[in-house]
């Protein structure tokens, strides 16, 4: 059976040596009716983990937060003498992107988007740890996966298809948790493609002591194998913060595992940062040892990125080993509340250069119209060289849906920097044009399609998912997704093929407060057909402390 979309995903995924991320950033601009206002505090708090951030604003009326925990959701409170306290809740950030807050403070307003060029695939908890809303069992051991088509941000590095994967392991927490859950599947196809028999898993979380130093610790046992991730927050003051972290995930794409760490420190009065990271990861394809130091300057508006990679790596199909030793520097900008700009560079020795632009830019300032593009290049000398450009148009629509058209167009050069028709070994695009509402008021709800011309030429998704909130405890949810995509078949060239899926889930969620505490009853049915010989069944019970 042909696989779907998300098998090929996977697949190449596993082509990308996954980096974990552990910094997301925050910042914004506060104003009255006068004007911008220096001199605000700005305090951003992690309601998982109960961690706090601070920022003031200074000419201009600019804040930012250059490293915080991805994730949330976040309570963002800013205080300025006489004014009433001005509270945003239920903020998410995102590993590698920005979180911006503009707020005024006499109107008791805030606006919020996220400046981020690229269109990302992102996994997180605010969607119930899956790929989508539908996933039956969610995947604790991961708390953000992010893939990147178009990579601008000179601090990741490029796979060969110009893309970046990233992720990152859940954090430990200011008050015991733990989730336990088991399900049994049955199945009429081959273990290569579908999960029988039982899957089982327990994560706890938990804060060591003092809320300073925390713990996550979890594993899961399915038919791939036996996975398990591991997390240490230690926060050192108001200045220093150090995670650890380690594990192995087990999937259809093979063995991932990881072990690293990252020290971030707070300079000049919160006015810089530094993030020092060691990191070792083994995909099916290549290991590595990377190391890194980013150091960034805010200054206004304007946040002035630079940093240093080593990576020793080892591909394992090819029996070779390599070094790589990067420098790179990078500018953003916000010129005005309505556009961001971005400019960075990427030097690679052996010679490897790869400039990067991208633009945000919101035409109304109320994020009812925006632009997003760019264009960046990745590449060696003497091995060839990518250059992809995405342009994107997103309209905010009634009832929180959003319409995105985008188009991504790429070329392969033969040699580096040198434009010529005959220097062009191949091209490639994909236009896609996706409706969405995203996890908000208990409804989510998808429609896309996608046009390429690729081995896979269309690819159409719908789907939604619905929790009905009885009682502050007792919820039932219930989701579906479409998934159908055509190909090209390597026997007949010339004709198309169509593969086709549907995944549905029907949840039971029933809670009880005992002892002071939220105990969670999760009973779930989950069913995935092909419309061909292989439909799966699950059930299951998910248990919640």
């Amino acid at each position: 059976m042909r696989k779907l979309f998300f098998s090929i995903l996977l697949a190449l995924l596993a082509l990308t040596a996954p980096a974990q991320s552990g910094t997301a950033s925050l910042g914004g601009r506060v104003v009255d009716e006068n004007g911008p206002i220096e001199g605000v505090t700005v305090v951003a708090i992690h309601q998982g983990t109960n961690a706090q951030f601070y920022a003031t604003t200074g000419r201009g009326g600019w804040w930012q937060m250059p490293d915080v925990l991805p994730g949330g959701p976040y309570t963002l409170r800013i205080h300025y003498f006489s004014y009433k306290p001005l509270t945003v809740r239920g903020l998410y950030t995102y590993a590698g992107q920005s979180t911006v807050i503009d707020a005024d403070l006499e109107a008791g307003t805030s606006y919020v988007h996220t400046d981020e060029a690229a269109t990302s695939l992102r996994v997180g908890p605010e969607l119930g740890g899956g790929t989508v809303p539908v996933s039956p069992l969610g995947f604790d051991l991961v708390s953000q996966r992010i893939y990147t088509p178009v990579v601008f941000d000179v601090r990741q590095e490029a796979s060969l298809y110009g893309t970046a994967l990233q992720w990152t392991a859940p954090t430990g927490s200011s008050r015991f948790h733990g989730t336990a859950y088991g399900f049994y599947g049955l199945a009429n196809a081959s273990p290569s493609s579908v999960t029988p028999g039982f899957t089982g898993g327990l994560n706890l979380a938990t804060p060591l002591g003092s809320q300073d130093f925390q713990l996550f610790g979890g594993a899961q046992y399915d038919h791939y194998g036996l996975s398990a991730a591991g997390r240490f927050d230690a926060r050192l003051g108001a200045e220093n913060r150090i995670d650890i972290s380690g594990g192995r995930i087990v999937d259809a794409t093979g063995s991932q595992a990881w072990a690293g760490g990252d020290w971030f420190a707070s300079l000049i009065d919160g006015k810089a940062s530094n993030r020092a990271q060691a990191l070792w990861t083994s995909v099916p394809t290549q290991r590595q040892l990377l190391v890194a130091d980013d150091f960034t300057f805010t200054a206004g508006p304007q946040r002035v990125l630079a940093g240093i990679q080593f990576a020793h790596q080892n591909f394992l199909a090819l029996d070779s080993t390599a070094n790589r030793f990067d420098v790179y520097v990078q500018d953003m900008i916000r010129l005005g509340q309505r556009i961001t700009l971005q400019a960075g560079l990427r030097f690679a020795f052996p010679f490897a250069f790869s400039p990067r632009v991208s633009l945000y830019y919101d035409l109304l300032g109320n994020s009812r119209v925006v632009l997003r593009m760019g264009t960046a290049v990745y590449g060696k000398h003497g091995e060839g060289t990518i250059w992809k450009n995405l342009a994107a148009v997103d309209f905010g629509l009634p009832l929180d849906f959003k319409l995105t058209v985008e188009g991504i167009y790429g070329q392969a050069w033969r040699r580096a920097f040198y434009i010529s028709s005959r220097n062009v070994l191949d091209s490639h695009y994909a236009l896609t044009a996706r409706l969405e509402r995203p996890l908000a008021n208990r409804v989510w709800a998808l429609a896309s399609y996608t046009r390429s011309d690729g081995s896979m030429t269309d690819r159409v998704m719908a789907g939604f998912s619905y929790k009905a909130l009885y009682f502050t405890r007792f919820a039932t949810t219930i989701s579906a997704l479409y998934d159908g995509c055509s190909y090209v078949d390597e026997l007949s060239p010339a004709s198309l093929s169509w593969d086709h899926a549907i995944e549905a889930r029907l949840s039971q969620d029933l809670g009880f407060l005992i002892g002071g505490r939220d105990h969670i009853f999760q009973l779930t049915a989950y069913v995935h057909s092909d419309f061909k010989a292989n439909t799966q069944f699950l059930f299951g019970l998910r248990y919640t402390l």
